[in-house]
Parts: structure tokens; C-alpha cells; sequence
């Protein structure tokens, strides 16, 4: 199918190229998936909710996106609102391991991309006879967000149908929000956002960091004969990935809630970052020069949140601190930055490396940063007193050696880390220990604010 005559195509949008650039990269296609389940302890109507699914994708424009070539320009359209696939899976009789490994297999296949629906759907059942969704979808039509907010929506869609009330009120459409993004590359706020990032990347060029310690620069810098680089690459035949999943605590999530009421502080999403950022420095010979890949998902009006797509953005995040500094003057220097760069975060990713890339001498692959950080903790789980199940799953790839993901854990308190992390690189026993640094820093950071920068990276036990 394309684009019938007269009907309107656009460019893809800047989050979309995001997208489409981490794709043109990837050895492993798959990398652009982004598949996730959730499971309802509650005995449930197959067939009703089968076309509570199907109604659901009528009501979703997201699933209407289709992209195509012209020459070297990828572009896309809304046509008819559909699915590769919409099909039962029923696990009853059959292990965990098995439908965990169904889930794999599905995430970490390549969905097609050319003037084909971008999702793939399944109903189903696990071991234990509880009824649920398994969803596969390229991020080029949804983000996290999409994704919670249209499971949502497919369970209220069943619960009217089931007790024959009207159905709940549509999501907006996300074309008025695609055209909006669009335009902004029009926009003086555009050019702004421009001149701000060349700013940002003036000077010398950052020094990477990685979970691994020093001896990932110091290895590069052997192997390319180059011992002044501060970048790394990360172009590797072995791309292949795998999750590990860890939790923050319900305790440990309170004792932050309550520091953050107590200092005043509006940024759970910083503790976090500036725990890892110690961590960092720490394993990486006491660097004071640290970058973080920060994303973030803008939704700030109304019509993006309650509309599918894909908003994704992402900038760097470096922050260069001394070991004299307290834990929570550190905090207050990243915060101003953090508010600073997200009044610029609608500018394409794929534009900004580009100037990088220019400023320092580097080429794509060669980055700065060995972590990225996503923080997205708001409840995935529908309203109701059914208990659900929700988990991302691994796409079998990642962009860099590790991508942490914080998430809520679907109402317990405490929160869920989905460390993504390349095998041939980086090992479980590496994730549990950066977790556990993590939370060391965390909870003497906020029991005492005035440890400094130095006293905090004194608690990260070397890694072997």
C-alpha cells in the first residue's frame, strides 16, 4: 500500500529519525522494537477481548502510520489502521521458560518497514491461566508512553463492552501532534535550540565513561593508536543483548520521596542520575568529567498526552564536578542543568550528532558515553482492582553496552530497572554490581547531603 493520490505524506519527525538512524546502524534491525506484555490476574472473556483489541487499533491513528522511500528520504502517511499480526497464544500446560522464550523470539525479529503496519499484537494466556497482551511495535509509531496508555485504553474498551456502558472517550489523534513537530524545524525556537546545543559542545570534547571502568578508553585508545581520544565506539559485531531486571526497594523509593519533601527538591529522576554519575567517575579513575545519554519522552500538552506516536528525544548530559562537592550541591548543579537542556530537548538527536561529530573530530559510532538513562515511572497499570502484570522485553540488541530503564513496578512502591546491557560486553555479575553501587550512593546520599562527591565515590567497591 502507498499513499493514495492526494492523499498527504509528511517527513518524519525528528523523534522519528531518531528512530530511523539507531535502525541504518544496528547490525540487528530488531534494535527499533519495542516489545511488552501485560498480564490481569482476572478470568477474562477471550473473544470479547479480542475485539476489544481490534477496537482499540480503530481508535489508535498510530496504527494507521506507514513509511516509505522517496530516493534517499524516508517519508510517511496515515492509511488504514491495522496490525501485521492479531492472533492467541495460549501458554496453559506449558512452561514459563517456554512463553518467555515466545517473547524473545517475537521481540527480536525484524518487523517490515516499507508501506506495512509497524505492530504486531498477541492474546495471551500463561501457565498459570491468566489472560493477558503481548505487543510488538516499531518505535517509529509509539514510545513507552503509546504503548501503556493504548493498553489501557484496550481494557476500558472491555470493560464497556462487557457491562454494555458506553465506550470511554477516544484518544486524540497523533497527526495534528506530528504536523506540530514538524513545523517547529520551521520555527525561530528551532534555531534557538541550535545555537544553545553548538554552545553546549564548545571546548574540549567530553571523556567517556563506561560501567566497565577505564580500561574501555584505555583498550580504544591501544587499538586505534590514538592516545590523547577521549571518545569510544561502539561499533561491534556482537550487538546482541539481553535485560536484567533489578528493583529500587519500595523502602529506598519512600526515603527518597521523603528527601525530596524535606530539601524542597523537584527531581526523583536526579537522585538517580547523580548516584550513577558517581558510580561512574568512581570506576573510570575518580573522573571528574562524566556523560550521561539522557531520553525523554515530551508530553507536556494535552493532545500529546492522550495521543499515540512516538516523542521520544535524547541529548547528552555532561556534568564536570569536584571531589569537594556535597551531595546535595551537586544535585542543585545538575538540576540547573537538566532544566536548562530540557527547555531545548525538542531538537533532533540525529542534528545535534551531527555538530559533534563535527565539533570533535569524531564519526558516527565514536560516543562519549558508554550508559543512557531513561526515567519513565509513571503507573503503566490500568485503574480497577484486577492486578496486573507488565514487563518490557528485550528487542535482542542494544544501541550502547547498557541502557538503564526506570520504571514503576506496576503499583508496588518500590520501582523496576530494566538494565540493557550487550552480553559479549557486559556480563550480569557487571549489572548487579552497578546496581548495587547505585543504591549504596543513593541511600548515603540522602541520609546525609553533605557527604561530598569525594566521600560518595569512597563507597563504590573496584571492579574486578
Amino acid at each position: 500500500m502507498k499513499p493514495l493520490d492526494g492523499q498527504r505524506s509528511y517527513e518524519l519527525t525528528p523523534s522519528q529519525q531518531l528512530t530511523i538512524m539507531n535502525r541504518q546502524f544496528a547490525i540487528k534491525r530488531s534494535i527499533v522494537n519495542i516489545p511488552t506484555s501485560i498480564i490481569v490476574e482476572e478470568d477474562l472473556d477471550l473473544g470479547l477481548l479480542e475485539v476489544a483489541l481490534r477496537l482499540a487499533v480503530q481508535r489508535w491513528d498510530m496504527f494507521g502510520l506507514r513509511v516509505f522511500k522517496v530516493g534517499k528520504q524516508w517519508r510517511q502517511y496515515f492509511g488504514e489502521r491495522d496490525v501485521l499480526c492479531l492472533r492467541r497464544v495460549d501458554f496453559r500446560g506449558r512452561k514459563t521458560s517456554q512463553m518467555n522464550r515466545f517473547f524473545a523470539r517475537e521481540g527480536s525479529r525484524t518487523l517490515p518497514l516499507v508501506n506495512e503496519p509497524l505492530a504486531k499484537l498477541f492474546i495471551v494466556i500463561t501457565p498459570e491461566g491468566h489472560p493477558g497482551i503481548f505487543s510488538v511495535m516499531n518505535h517509529l509509531i509509539a514510545d513507552s508512553w503509546a504503548i501503556s496508555s493504548f493498553y489501557k485504553d484496550v481494557f476500558d474498551v472491555y470493560r464497556a463492552l462487557a457491562s454494555g456502558s458506553a465506550l470511554p472517550k477516544s484518544p486524540q489523534s497523533f497527526e495534528p501532534v506530528l504536523v506540530a513537530e514538524l513545523a517547529y524545524q520551521e520555527s525561530a525556537r528551532f534555531e534557538a535550540d541550535r545555537q544553545y546545543w553548538q554552545r553546549e559542545i564548545s571546548g574540549e570534547p567530553p571523556f567517556y565513561t563506561s560501567i566497565l571502568g577505564s580500561k574501555v578508553l584505555e583498550n580504544y585508545r591501544k587499538r586505534t593508536r590514538r592516545p590523547e581520544a577521549r571518545n569510544s565506539s561502539t561499533i561491534f559485531l556482537r550487538q546482541a543483548a539481553k535485560h536484567t531486571v533489578k528493583l529500587v526497594p519500595a523502602s529506598d523509593v519512600a526515603a527518597c520521596q521523603a528527601f525530596l519533601e524535606a530539601q524542597r527538591f523537584p527531581s526523583m529522576q536526579l537522585l538517580f542520575h547523580l548516584a550513577l554519575r558517581v558510580f561512574l567517575a568512581a570506576v573510570n579513575g575518580r573522573a571528574p568529567d562524566v556523560t550521561i545519554m539522557t531520553t525523554v519522552a515530551r508530553r507536556g500538552t494535552l493532545a500529546e498526552k492522550r495521543s499515540g506516536g512516538c516523542r521520544v528525544q535524547s541529548f547528552t548530559f555532561r556534568s564536570i564536578l569536584d571531589e569537594e562537592s556535597t551531595f546535595a550541591e551537586a544535585l542543585d548543579i545538575l538540576l540547573t542543568t537538566q532544566n536548562s537542556h530540557f527547555r531545548h530537548a525538542d531538537f533532533p538527536f540525529w542534528e545535534y550528532s551531527k555538530m559533534y561529530h563535527r565539533e570533535y573530530g569524531t564519526r558516527p559510532g565514536d560516543l562519549f558515553y558508554g550508559l543512557m538513562l531513561t526515567f519513565q515511572t509513571v503507573s503503566l497499570t490500568p485503574a480497577g482492582d484486577a492486578r496486573f502484570h507488565t514487563m518490557w522485553h528485550c528487542n535482542g540488541a542494544s544501541a550502547v553496552d547498557c541502557y538503564l530503564t526506570i520504571m514503576d513496578d506496576d503499583g508496588s512502591g518500590a520501582l523496576r530497572c530494566y538494565w540493557e546491557h550487550r552480553t559479549a560486553r557486559v556480563k550480569t555479575k557487571d549489572i548487579d554490581a552497578t546496581h548495587s553501587a547505585m543504591l549504596r550512593v543513593l541511600r548515603a546520599g540522602i541520609a546525609n547531603p553533605q557527604l561530598t562527591i569525594g566521600q560518595l565515590m569512597d563507597l563504590v567497591p573496584p571492579i574486578n
